[in-house]
C-alpha cells in the first residue's frame, strides 16, 4: 500500500482510463477474428494476454518506476508460462516444458501462416489459439508503455497508444475471412472508442494553461473535449466502413498465401487403376483389390458416388490433383480445416460414419458431397485431424499422415444438386488443361462438328466415344494389348487410342479422354476416382470408378454420367479395319516417362505412412527433419538462454525491492532514516557516481559526491533524526522516505533510459 501511495489521485485515474480505453480497444479490435474461430475462446485468450500486459506495465513502470524493458521481459515470461495452459489444452504440451516452449515459439514465428493456410472457422482447441494470445500480449504490452509516454508536445505523445490497437485491428483484417464479422462494432464502436480517447487524452494538455478551478479553463477543456467527440462520431461510419470493407473489396492475407502443402508430389491414384479389376478366373494377384473390402460406409442411400480423389490437372502422362488449378478461384487449394468446416453448399444432408478397410491406405480420403463437418474416433485422432486437409474447390480430402485399416471417423455433409443435360450452360472458366489436351484438336473438332452449344459438342463427343469404342481391361490373354496408362501416347496408339479402329480401354482410358476433349473445345472438366456404394455399404475394389464432372455456369460441378461416353461392349479378337481420320499428332512412346507402377507407387506410400506412424514427438506431420532441428536449436541456444537471463535478472530487481522493503518498514523508526539513506546512496552508485562507502564515511561527506541538488538537505534531515534529542515519528520517516523517492527520480530522469536500466540491474551495491 506504501508503493501505492506514491500515485496521486488524478494520476491514478488517468492510468485507470487509459488503461479501460486500450482494453476496449483491444477488446474490439480481436472481436474481428470471430468468423474465423468456431467459438469465442479465442477472445478471452487474447484478452487474457492484454490484460496480464496492461498490468504487468501499469505495475512495473507507474508503481515501482522500473524500466519498460522489465514489463516486456515479464510479458515474455507470461508467454512461455501461461501459453502452454489457454492455448495448448488437450494436447501432449499442455504444461510448460522443452516440447511446449517448442511449440510456442513455432507458432510465434509461422502461427500467422498457420492461420492463413487453415481453412475458417478454425478449431477453438487447436494450437492455433496462440496467435491471439501473442497479438493481445503484444498490442497489451506496447499500448500501455506508450500510454505512458509523458512529453511536452502532447499534441505527439496524445495519439501514441492508439497505434498499436490501430495496428491489431488492421493485422486482425488482413488475417480474416472476406466475411466481415459485425462490421459496425468492428469499424463503428472502434473509431468512437479511438477518438473519444484522443479528445479525452488531448484534453489533459489544457490543464498547462489553467487551473482546475478556473471557469474559464474549464469551458475550455470541455468545449475541446466536445469537439473532438463530435467529429469522432462524425467519422465514425466512414471509418468503420473503411477498416472493415465489403466483401468484394476486402483485402485478406488468405487470399495470397499459397498453403504449403503440395498435394502433387502423391502419385496419381488413376494410374493404379488395375487394381481394382477383376482377373480372369484362375488368376491371382497379392495387389489386386477387386475383392477386398477398401471401407464400409454407413448412412448414405445405394448408389451415391463416394469421392476418393480429385484429378484437375493434365501433365500428358497423367491426371493428378494440385493446388490452384482453377483461375480466379481462391478456396481451390489443399487447406487445414477444423471439425466444422464454412462450405455454404445447397442439397441433401448426409449424415455418414466410414470404417477403413484392409484394402485402403494412403493419404486420399473417402467423402462424399461437399463437406461440412468431420471428427476423426481412433485412437490416433489428434494426429489425424491436425494432418486432415480439404480442398473447398474440388470437394476432396486428404490426411497426409496416412489412413490405415482400422481408422474411423464420422462426417456430414450435403449432397447437391447433380443434374446435368445438353442445355446446361457450361462455365468458361478453363485451366491448364485445355492447353494440355491440345494433342486431341481433330477429334475435338471432328467428333463434335454441327454442335454450336458448348454443352451440345461434349454430348456429341461422349456419343462418339461410346459408339466406337470398346471396354477392357486388359488383362485377359487376347486383351492384353490394351495397356494401362492414359499419357499421351496411350489415349492416340494405334491399340485402342484415339487413331486405332476404335477406342478401347476401361474407366482410366474413357475419363481421360473425355475430359480432356471437354476442356480443350472449352468446357472445364476433371476427372474423379470413386466408388459406387453398393447394398450393405461395404465398399470393395469392384465398386471403384471413374467418372467426369463438368463444371456449369454458376461454378458448380456436375457429374457427366459414364453411360454417356462408356461403352460395355468388350473388344473383338480380332478387329476388322475402319476407315478411320487421324489425328496427324500420333505421339511416340515416352521411353523416358514411362507409366506410373501401381504396386511401386502404392508401396512407397505405404511405406512412407508407416514411417509416419511410427515416429513421435513431431511437432507437424508436414514440418521437415531440417525444420524440426532448427527449432529445436532455437529453443536450445536461444529459448532456453534467454529464459535464463531474464530470471537472473529478475532476480536482481526483486532483491533490491526486497532490500528496499526491508529498509522501509524496519521497527526501529531511527533506522527507517539510515535506510532511507542509503537507499539514495544506492541508487547513485548504481548510477556510476563514484560515492565512498564504509565506516568512518559520514553522510554529509557522502553528499558531496552525490549530483543530485537534495542530497545535502536530505543528509542534514536524517542526521538530525537519527543523532537528535527528540525521537523520530513514524510519519517523518515516511516523508523523509517520500524526499528520497522524489530525488532518486529527479536523478534517473537526468540519464539515459539505456543508463537507468543498468541501474535498475547493477550489482554494484550489493
Amino acid at each position: 500500500m506504501r508503493l501505492l501511495r506514491r500515485l496521486t489521485l488524478s494520476q491514478a485515474r488517468q492510468v485507470g482510463i487509459d488503461a479501460v480505453l486500450l482494453l476496449a480497444l483491444i477488446a474490439t479490435a480481436l472481436v474481428g477474428l470471430a468468423s474465423t474461430y468456431t467459438e469465442s475462446e479465442f477472445w478471452w485468450i487474447g484478452m487474457a494476454g492484454a490484460l496480464l500486459a496492461v498490468l504487468t506495465t501499469t505495475v512495473v513502470s507507474v508503481v515501482l518506476r522500473w524500466p519498460s524493458v522489465v514489463a516486456a521481459l515479464g510479458v515474455v515470461a507470461w508467454y512461455f508460462l501461461l501459453g502452454p495452459v489457454l492455448c495448448l489444452r488437450g494436447q501432449d504440451a499442455a504444461t510448460p516444458g522443452p516440447r511446449s516452449w517448442e511449440m510456442l515459439v513455432h507458432e510465434a514465428l509461422h502461427g500467422w501462416k498457420d492461420l492463413l493456410t487453415t481453412l475458417p472457422p478454425v478449431d477453438g482447441e487447436s494450437r492455433l489459439l496462440v496467435l491471439p494470445w501473442l497479438l493481445g500480449l503484444v498490442t497489451g504490452l506496447l499500448g500501455a508503455v506508450l500510454a505512458l509516454v509523458r512529453s511536452r508536445r502532447m499534441a505527439i505523445a496524445a495519439p501514441l497508444p492508439l497505434l498499436p490497437p490501430l495496428a491489431l485491428l488492421a493485422v486482425v483484417i488482413l488475417l480474416g475471412v472476406d466475411r466481415p464479422e459485425a462490421l459496425w462494432l468492428q469499424g463503428t464502436v472502434f473509431a468512437v472508442l479511438a477518438l473519444a480517447w484522443l479528445a479525452l487524452r488531448h484534453t489533459r494538455t489544457v490543464s498547462t494553461f489553467t487551473t482546475p478551478r478556473n471557469v474559464r479553463g474549464r469551458l475550455l477543456r470541455l468545449g475541446t473535449g466536445a469537439t473532438l467527440v463530435a467529429v469522432a462520431g462524425m467519422l465514425a461510419l466512414p471509418i468503420g466502413t473503411w477498416a472493415s470493407g465489403d466483401d468484394a473489396q476486402r483485402v485478406i492475407l488468405r487470399d495470397h498465401v499459397e498453403p504449403p502443402f503440395d498435394v502433387g508430389q502423391y502419385p496419381s491414384p488413376l494410374a493404379s487403376f488395375r487394381r481394382y479389376v477383376e482377373l480372369p478366373a484362375g488368376e491371382h494377384s497379392p495387389l489386386n483389390l477387386h475383392d477386398t473390402t477398401l471401407f464400409t460406409i454407413e448412412g448414405v442411400p445405394t448408389g451415391s458416388r463416394v469421392r476418393l480423389a480429385v484429378l484437375d490437372r493434365y501433365d500428358g502422362v497423367v491426371w493428378g490433383a494440385s493446388n490452384n488449378s482453377q483461375p480466379g478461384v481462391a478456396n481451390d487449394t489443399y487447406q487445414r480445416v477444423s471439425r466444422v468446416i464454412d462450405n455454404p453448399v445447397a442439397g441433401r444432408p448426409v449424415d455418414a460414419r466410414v470404417t477403413i478397410g484392409p484394402g485402403w491406405s494412403g493419404v486420399w480420403l473417402p467423402t462424399l458431397g461437399a463437406l461440412q463437418s468431420i471428427d476423426f474416433l481412433d485412437d490416433d485422432s489428434q494426429r489425424l485431424a491436425e494432418s486432415f486437409r480439404y480442398n473447398l474447390a474440388t470437394s476432396s480430402a486428404v490426411v497426409p499422415a496416412g489412413v490405415l485399416p482400422g481408422d474411423v471417423y464420422v462426417f456430414t455433409a450435403v449432397s447437391p444438386e447433380d443434374d446435368l443435360t445438353p442445355e446446361t450452360a457450361t462455365s468458361t472458366n478453363v485451366g491448364e488443361a485445355a492447353d494440355a489436351a491440345s494433342f486431341l484438336d481433330t477429334q475435338a473438332v471432328q467428333w463434335s462438328e454441327g454442335e454450336r452449344q458448348p454443352m451440345r459438342r461434349v454430348y456429341a463427343i461422349a456419343r462418339h466415344l461410346k459408339s466406337d469404342g470398346r471396354y477392357s481391361d486388359g488383362v485377359t490373354e487376347s486383351e492384353r494389348i490394351y495397356h494401362a496408362g492414359h499419357n499421351r501416347y496411350r489415349l492416340t496408339d494405334d491399340t485402342g487410342g484415339v487413331n486405332s479402329p476404335f477406342v478401347v480401354g476401361n474407366d482410366e482410358q474413357y475419363a481421360a479422354l473425355m475430359a480432356l476433349l471437354a476442356n480443350r473445345i472449352g468446357v472445364p472438366a476433371r476427372v474423379v476416382l470413386g466408388a459406387v456404394v453398393p447394398g450393405g455399404g461395404v465398399v470393395t475394389g469392384a465398386d471403384v470408378h471413374a467418372w467426369v464432372e463438368i463444371q456449369v455456369a454458376d461454378g458448380s460441378w456436375r457429374t457427366l454420367s459414364t453411360d454417356l461416353f462408356m461403352d460395355e461392349d468388350a473388344p473383338a479378337e480380332q478387329q476388322t479395319t475402319r476407315k478411320q481420320q487421324l489425328s496427324g499428332s500420333v505421339v511416340p512412346p515416352p521411353a523416358p516417362i514411362p507409366p506410373p507402377s501401381s504396386s511401386r507407387d502404392q508401396n512407397d506410400t505405404e511405406m512412407k505412412i508407416r514411417k509416419s506412424r511410427s515416429t513421435t514427438g513431431h511437432l507437424d506431420p508436414d514440418v521437415s527433419g531440417s525444420v524440426a532441428l532448427w527449432l529445436s536449436r532455437l529453443i536450445r541456444y536461444v529459448v532456453v538462454p534467454v529464459l535464463a537471463l531474464t530470471i537472473l535478472l529478475s532476480s536482481v530487481v526483486v532483491a533490491k525491492l526486497v532490500r528496499r522493503r526491508r529498509r522501509r518498514t524496519r521497527a526501529k523508526v531511527s533506522a527507517r532514516f539510515v535506510g532511507a539513506w542509503r537507499e539514495l546512496v544506492d541508487h547513485a552508485r548504481d548510477l556510476g557516481q563514484p560515492v565512498p562507502v564504509g565506516s568512518g564515511i559520514t553522510r554529509r561527506e557522502q553528499a558531496f559526491q552525490i549530483v543530485s541538488p537534495g542530497a545535502r538537505s536530505l543528509a542534514h534531515q536524517a542526521d538530525s533524526h537519527v543523532f537528535g534529542p527528540r525521537l523520530p515519528r513514524p510519519g517523518d520517516a515516511e516523508t523523509y522516505w517520500q524526499q528520497v523517492d522524489r530525488e532518486r527520480e529527479t536523478m534517473s530522469a537526468s540519464v539515459s533510459r539505456w543508463k537507468r536500466l543498468r541501474a535498475a540491474l547493477s550489482l554494484t551495491t550489493f
